[in-house]
Formats: structure tokens, C-alpha cells, sequence
């Protein structure tokens, strides 16, 4: 490896770390409702759900490398066609080779005599198998009742599953637990990042204040896989680049990589003025992570002045700024200076390199 990555595999979205941030309550969650009722012979089912890149994938992964006394098996319902199958891949990682057209007795029968121990059953991405295999899912949640076997499932998904079964159906499979994973804020981002970081690049190569700022573009989704994607496309970036640091400049490469939001038709909507306070925000923020009110109308008088205009006076500015954020190309974070001292605005932009940026301005005003 070069002199920005020491290890590529953490920058993966993949990987699994030895602590997660802030899932310490679904991970206690899913032990109380599945692992330890399992292990004690009752049947427990969950449905988890939440957005893409909220942790759903490497908690149970995670939780699956720490439970010793279970015998856990993931599958990713995407490669799978119905829940016998996922029971015959089972019966296969286990060694025992049978026919998927066994009905499902003989089936739970082979995985009692294959384990002694209990099995946890995590079939990811699921919400098509649910709709699609209907059937399959009744008698995987109701394997202990109807087959003594002892079996816990747990669904993942987006979306909650049970809003996408008919009250018929719900009541035919049983009780069942719910749990949402929530988006990841800001903080939870930064401390994810700073993890990854410190365990796939080298010291010094980036600095707390970019680590926040590929926080901040991530914030909106609240997606860790979102996040650390772009510190892995950024670390490459800097890597291929010959540099020795990771730069906040490089950070929005690798954003718009991923999700470029900004487009030509966003900034046609934009006039004149509008324009040249944008390229004044895109000029501050070529030399800082973010932009303060006082370096923008700085950095505005100058352009204005350049091209002969009358300088804007601060509510049309205040009313420029608000049109960028609403059209998702300036972002505003208001920041408390402490009790009785009022508040101030951090201005950054995260989809888009602000040197590509400022090009498209150019071309348009020009």
C-alpha cells in the first residue's frame, strides 16, 4: 500500500468491526428477544427494519461473531427464491446434502438430528420473500410449535415486513417482535468514521475536522455504509493523487462519485446575484472546511466590486442563501457560542467539488 491506506479491508462497508457505535440497545434487544429465549428452548421471531446504512447487516453479523452458543446462519433472501431453500442451505453449511421438493417435517427433522444446538436464523433484505412465500414464512416461524425444533428468525428489511402482510396472515403466523433501526446522527457518523479510520489509514493522514465533514454530507441520510464509502473512495483518491493527506476538497470528489445532487438545471434556476454569492460561498470554501457568514460577505464584496455591481445588503443575502439551501446546494449548520451569546451559521457543501462547482458558475455568468 501506498502512503494514505495501511489496511483496505475496514474501509469496506462490509467489514466488521469489534465494536459498533451506538447499537449497544438493539444488540441487547436482539439477545433478550431472540438469542436467550432460543437457547432456552422457546421459539422468538423479530422483524427489524430501518433505511439502508443504519447498522441492520452488522449488528446481526456482529452479534452473530459474539454468541458462541448458538448456531447462526445469515442468508440474503436476494439469492434465495423461498424459505425452504434458506432451510436447505442450512442443512448444507451443516453437511448434510437433502432435496429441496422434501416437505418441510422431513426437512426441521434432518436439522434436529444435524445440531445439537439451538439455530438463529437471520435472512437479510427480505421484504420480497415475505410478500412472495407466504407459506414458507408460516412454517419457519412456527418451526418450535409445529416441529419441536428449536429455531429463532430474525427478518431484516427497510421497511417493516408486517405492514406489507394481510391481517390474515399475521394473525396465522403468531406473536412476533418489532424493532427499528433509526438513522445515525452526526456524531454517531463521526465515531464510526473515526474507527474506520484509525484502523485503515495511517496517522496524520486525516484530520478530526474532515472526519466531521464527511459526517455532515452523510448526516442527511444518516447511512454509515454512505459515509465510509466516500472516506474509501476519498483515501483511494489521495492514494492515486500521491498525497499524504486526505483534504476536504477530496472528500467531495468522492462525494459526487457516489450522489452527485447538484446539476446544471439547479444552478439555471439560479439569477445573477444568486450566482455570484454562490461563487463567493465556493471561493471560502476552497480554503476552509466550512464558510462563515463573515468570510461569505467578505469574499461577496470582492466579486461584486470585480464586475462593477452594487454590493447586496445583508437580507438579500440572508434570502440568496436560504434559495441555495432549499435547492440542496448549500448546506447550514447553526452552532450555539454558549449561553446568552447567541448562535452563528457554518455554511459547507458536500455533493459536489467546489472547483467543479465554481467552473459551472464561471461558464454560466460568463
Amino acid at each position: 500500500m501506498g502512503k494514505i491506506i495501511k489496511n483496505p479491508e475496514p474501509l469496506e462497508a462490509s467489514y466488521v468491526p469489534g465494536y459498533l457505535i451506538n447499537r449497544d440497545i438493539e444488540i441487547d434487544s436482539l439477545r433478550k428477544n431472540v438469542v436467550f429465549p432460543v437457547m432456552r428452548g422457546l421459539s422468538s421471531n423479530i422483524f427489524i427494519y430501518g433505511q439502508s446504512g443504519t447498522g441492520k447487516t452488522v449488528t446481526l453479523r456482529f452479534l452473530a461473531s459474539m454468541e458462541t452458543g448458538c448456531y447462526f446462519h445469515y442468508e440474503n433472501a436476494i439469492s434465495v427464491g423461498s424459505f425452504k431453500r434458506i432451510v436447505v442451505k442450512i442443512l448444507s453449511s451443516l453437511g448434510k446434502q437433502v432435496s429441496e421438493k422434501q416437505p418441510f417435517d422431513s426437512l426441521f427433522m434432518a436439522l434436529k438430528r444435524s445440531t445439537s444446538m439451538p439455530i438463529i436464523l437471520v435472512v437479510d433484505e427480505c421484504l420480497n420473500l415475505v410478500k412472495t412465500d407466504p407459506d414458507g414464512l408460516y412454517n419457519v416461524l412456527r418451526s418450535a410449535e409445529l416441529y419441536d425444533l428449536r429455531m429463532g428468525l430474525i427478518l431484516a428489511s427497510v421497511d417493516n415486513p408486517a405492514l406489507h402482510m394481510t391481517s390474515r396472515e399475521i394473525r396465522r403466523i403468531g406473536i412476533f417482535n418489532e424493532m427499528k433501526f433509526n438513522k445515525y446522527s452526526t456524531s454517531d457518523l463521526s465515531g464510526i468514521l473515526d474507527h474506520r479510520s484509525k484502523e485503515s489509514l495511517y496517522d496524520g493522514v486525516i484530520e478530526p475536522e474532515i472526519i466531521d465533514g464527511i459526517a455532515s454530507i452523510s448526516e442527511r441520510s444518516g447511512s454509515a455504509r454512505m459515509a465510509i464509502e466516500i472516506l474509501q473512495k476519498a483515501a483511494f483518491i489521495s492514494e492515486y493523487d500521491n498525497r499524504r493527506t486526505i483534504d476536504m476538497e477530496t472528500v467531495r470528489k468522492a462525494s459526487a462519485m457516489i450522489n452527485p445532487y447538484i446539476t446544471e438545471s439547479k444552478l439555471m434556476e439560479l439569477d445573477q446575484k444568486e450566482l455570484l454569492i454562490l461563487l463567493s460561498i465556493c471561493q471560502v470554501l476552497e480554503r476552509n472546511v466550512d464558510a462563515t457568514m463573515e468570510h461569505i460577505t467578505d469574499q461577496i464584496g470582492v466579486n461584486f466590486e470585480t464586475r462593477d455591481q452594487p454590493i447586496p445588503d445583508l437580507p438579500l443575502i440572508y434570502r440568496a442563501i436560504r434559495h441555495l439551501e432549499s435547492l440542496d446546494i448549500v448546506e447550514g449548520v447553526r452552532e450555539s457560542l454558549g449561553r446568552g451569546k447567541g448562535v452563528k451559521k457554518r455554511f459547507f457543501m458536500g455533493d459536489l467539488p467546489v472547483s467543479v462547482l465554481i467552473q459551472k458558475i464561471f461558464e454560466i455568468i460568463e
